[in-house]
């Protein structure tokens, strides 16, 4: 099934979404044993590290090279 550019870019956005939901919520299962203060700010700077650094990144580079695609139908498969 071909998909238009923008849809593409919409259906990484959800598969990436719901991982991203999933390991939320294995994370806050596992975290009341180790909720204090500390973790709690501890576990706000690793996110913001990781975001900046890693998946702000991830993001900008997927959306350049789907951007960049001649094309303007592409199989769905391609966001992986």
């Amino acid at each position: 099934m071909k998909v238009k550019r923008n849809t593409l870019l919409l259906l990484a956005c959800l598969v990436w979404s719901a991982a991203g939901f999933n390991i939320l919520r294995i994370g806050l299962m596992a975290y009341p044993a180790y909720g204090t203060v500390f973790n709690g700010l501890l576990s706000v700077l690793v996110f913001a590290v990781f975001e900046r650094f890693i998946f702000g990144k991830l993001v900008k580079k997927h959306t350049e090279r789907v951007s960049a695609y001649s094309e303007e139908r592409h199989f769905f498969s391609e966001i992986f």
